[in-house]
């Protein structure tokens, strides 16, 4: 009898140690989550992990039984620990059912969670995708106006709100995110439902703000758009305005058959004019490069009005300044024309004075004798011979200039070249006269180079102005060919009727 009560204790403690690992090893069971899904782990609850326990339900029946023999067949003692052990047992299975259907109804949350999360991301999914798309279509304008600004940002504020009625929606993925990315089981079940679910919150959390921002970017391009279009057309509208103003001053040059002194206030006029209109290159310029950042960022109208005033006002300005430079060049030929007739003249006239003035010195001041006088004559006829084609094409030029000038120039281009003929004729002509007095016999015998010079002297004198007996010139006033006035030399700055003798 003591033989069989040992080996029934021993056999309950064999039962009850196989017993109680079985238990820990199940509690075990019934934490781990290992690669599975979430629907699998409950599967396997469920199914695998309560068919065990019904299979060992009959040796936890077993283990009772022993339990309730030896507590008969013990002492005080005995049956204090085998009741102990016992009701660990008990403890530990209904434990073990309780703590199966809490990690059930746990995994069934967290299952329902991860619905959820995909049934919201996924009515979000594609609203995003619409919206980026509508934000990323570049914006465009129909007419460059005030109301088309209003339109496109009536029909933004229309996203705008749909965007801050999307808040909550997108607030409420990200906070299940949130919570299923501190569940263990959503995320800890396995790496890849950890992977997905951070990136799904990150991906989520980046595109809204993107979102965000765009919109907030959109909005302030629409209205910076209607600042630069201002700036476009302000800067547009004052170039235009002085474009009219030029423009009507070069339609209009006083260039034609007008006075020399007319001429060159016109000349001053339009050189002033052209140096506005390489001034206002620069803000040419400006409205150019304003233009072209406009297209640069798809800020133009599709009615391509703005493309238009720019072409426009660069066609103008060219136009312009084409027909000033032409006007300019019409004038400078003319004045510059006038100028050098005028300035060749004063030069022939500074040389007959000066020519005058040393025939005088020579004739009555002069101390040398018959000979040194006629060789100072000799000279001064070589003078005359040099600047006799000189004057003879200053003739030609101003013959010229009075047929393409005004009447009243005209009148006084001739005067001033019977002025200047008849300078020449006077001042050759005392030459000749003040050459024959000294070579009349007997003073001296008269050189061959001298007689010839002073005959080509006395040619140019005698004969019509150089070169018009050949036809050579335009016709010109007859007076201008006649034999010149006689003078008396006071107009001259020193002559011979103004010395004291």
């Amino acid at each position: 009898e003591i033989a069989d009560r040992l080996n029934a204790w021993t056999i309950f403690n064999d039962k009850n140690k196989e017993f109680c690992d079985w238990l820990t090893q199940m509690e075990n069971k019934v934490c781990q989550s290992g690669d599975l899904s979430i629907e699998e782990r409950v599967e396997k609850l469920k199914k695998d992990c309560m068919e065990e326990i019904n299979l060992f339900s009959e040796n936890k029946s077993h283990l009772m039984q022993l339990g309730e023999q030896l507590l008969l067949a013990s002492d005080e003692a005995k049956q204090s620990q085998v009741r102990g052990s016992l009701q660990e047992v008990n403890q530990r299975w209904h434990n073990l059912f309780h703590h199966v259907e809490s990690r059930v109804k746990k995994l069934k949350e967290t299952l329902a969670t991860v619905q959820l999360l995909d049934k919201n991301m996924s009515n979000l999914r594609s609203w995003l995708s619409r919206v980026e798309t509508e934000l990323s279509r570049p914006i465009t304008y129909s007419v460059c106006h005030e109301q088309e600004i209003q339109r496109r940002l009536a029909e933004h504020q229309e996203l705008q709100r749909d965007i801050e009625q999307h808040t909550q929606a997108v607030e409420s993925v990200l906070s299940l995110c949130d919570v299923l990315l501190r569940d263990e089981d959503a995320a800890g079940g396995s790496e890849a439902e950890g992977d997905s679910l951070q990136e799904t919150s990150c991906s989520l959390d980046q595109r809204w703000r993107t979102i965000c921002a765009m919109a907030l970017d959109r909005r302030l391009q629409i209205e910076e758009t209607w600042t630069l279009w201002c700036r476009f057309l302000n800067d547009y509208s004052r170039f235009e305005d002085w474009l009219k103003m030029a423009e009507r001053t070069a339609a209009n040059p006083n260039s034609a058959d007008v006075l020399f002194s007319v001429a060159k206030e016109e000349l001053k006029k339009f050189e002033s004019l052209q140096r506005q209109v390489h001034e206002r290159l620069t803000q040419l310029e400006l409205v150019n490069n304003q233009y072209r950042r406009l297209a640069r960022e798809n800020r133009t109208d599709r009615a391509s009005h703005l493309k238009a005033m720019v072409s426009e006002g660069n066609r103008r300005w060219d136009t312009l300044h084409h027909r000033v430079t032409a006007i300019l060049h019409r004038l400078k030929y003319f004045t510059s024309q006038r100028e050098e007739f005028e300035s060749t003249r004063e030069s022939m006239l500074v040389w007959l004075t000066e020519l005058d003035l040393q025939l005088t010195n020579v004739e009555h001041f002069s101390e040398s004798d018959v000979h040194q006088k006629i060789q100072q004559l000799n000279s001064f006829q070589k003078e005359i011979t040099l600047n006799t084609e000189r004057i003879d094409s200053l003739i030609v030029f101003g013959e010229g200039l009075i047929q393409k000038s005004s009447p009243q120039d005209a009148a006084l281009i001739e005067d001033e070249l019977e002025e200047l003929h008849s300078y020449c004729q006077e001042v050759f002509s005392r030459l000749v006269r003040f050459h024959q007095r000294l070579s009349q016999p007997p003073m001296i015998t008269e050189e061959p180079e001298l007689t010839f010079s002073l005959e080509t002297s006395l040619e140019l004198i005698e004969r019509p102005w150089l070169g018009r007996s050949q036809g050579s010139l335009p016709a010109t006033p007859t007076h201008l060919l006649n034999s010149p006035l006689e003078r008396s030399g006071q107009e001259t700055p020193v002559s011979v009727d103004s010395l004291p003798l």
